[in-house]
């Protein structure tokens, strides 16, 4: 679970206690501190996975899987996601697309992407919320 957090006279503030935050830590668990770039991606990505694609599953019945594989063709996913090399034996590599590492401005012009081939297409896509999307909402969390 992602929490935010504000820093206020130089202490962290968050919108939930942080006895609540750290009542949800399960044995072997841990936390993690997300720069605000980071954490924008994070959302970004966690659209992708856990909206975008099970909505897109859900309205023809591919499965996720065929949705990646497509939207990572269909959006630019060459020019804007990292390529992974996988060995599937000696003399052998496979490359495949993935979002993870992408930095801000890459994902959100695949998101764009995605929202405007969908237009066209007429797929079922939830918009995600704005700031993860639009410029000016990005700029403040640079500069943050």
């Amino acid at each position: 679970m992602l929490h935010e957090v504000e820093i206020i006279n130089g202490e962290p503030t968050f919108k939930v206690p942080l006895s609540e935050i750290l009542g949800e830590l399960k044995d072997g668990g841990a936390l993690q501190v997300l720069t605000p770039n980071e954490y924008h991606t994070t959302k970004q990505r966690n659209w992708y996975r856990g909206i975008c694609l099970p909505k897109l599953s859900e309205w023809n019945g591919d499965t996720v899987d065929e949705w990646d594989l497509r939207l990572k063709a269909m959006c630019n996913g060459n020019e804007l996601l990292k390529q992974e090399k996988i060995l599937i034996k000696p003399g052998v590599v496979v490359v495949r697309l993935t979002i993870r590492d992408v930095c801000k401005s890459k994902m959100t012009a695949f998101i764009k992407n995605i929202l405007s081939k969908s237009i066209e297409m007429e797929w079922d896509v939830v918009p995600p919320d704005p700031d993860l999307i639009d410029k000016n909402k990005e700029r403040e969390a640079e500069d943050a």
